[in-house]
C-alpha cells in the first residue's frame, strides 16, 4: 500500500477504510454512511494529488465536480472513467450528508459499485505513476 505521506497514500489508506467498514457494516447505516464517506475521501484526495503533480493549484474543497472542472481546464490527465465523472455530484454529498444529516442512509449496492470503480481508479494511477517513473 501507498505510504500516508502523500495525498495518494492518505487516499489508499481511505479507500481501505471503507472496504473494511463495508465488508463488516452487515446493514448498519452509521457504517454505510462512514464507508461512503471514505470512499468519497479516497476519490477526493486522488484527484488533488494529481492536479499537484502536475503543478496545479486548487481551492480547499471537497467538491469533486469542482476538482475535475480544474483538471479538465489545466489539461491533466485525471485518468477519471465515465462512472466516476457521472456520480461526481453523488461522491460529493457523500462527503457531508453521510456524516451529518440524521437519517440520511447511502445504499449497500451504490457503495460497492463505487468501491469497485475506485479501486480499479487507485490501481490505474499507481500503475500510471510507475510508468512515468521508469
Amino acid at each position: 500500500m501507498a505510504s500516508a505521506t502523500t495525498l495518494y497514500g492518505k487516499a489508499a489508506a481511505n479507500f481501505k477504510s471503507a472496504k473494511l467498514l463495508l465488508d463488516n457494516a452487515n446493514g448498519d447505516e452509521e457504517q454505510l454512511n462512514l464507508a461512503g464517506y471514505h470512499l468519497q475521501q479516497a476519490l477526493e484526495l486522488t484527484l488533488k494529488y494529481l492536479l499537484e503533480q502536475d503543478g496545479i493549484e486548487y481551492p480547499k474543497t471537497h467538491d469533486i465536480d469542482q476538482l475535475i472542472r480544474i483538471g479538465n481546464e489545466s489539461r491533466v490527465d485525471l485518468q477519471l472513467s465515465e462512472y466516476l465523472i457521472d456520480h461526481a455530484e453523488m461522491f460529493s454529498l457523500w462527503e457531508a450528508k453521510a456524516r451529518y444529516i440524521l437519517g440520511y442512509a447511502i445504499e449497500a449496492r451504490k457503495l460497492e459499485r463505487a468501491l469497485s470503480e475506485i479501486d480499479d481508479y487507485l490501481a490505474a494511477v499507481a500503475d500510471a505513476e510507475s510508468s512515468n517513473s521508469n
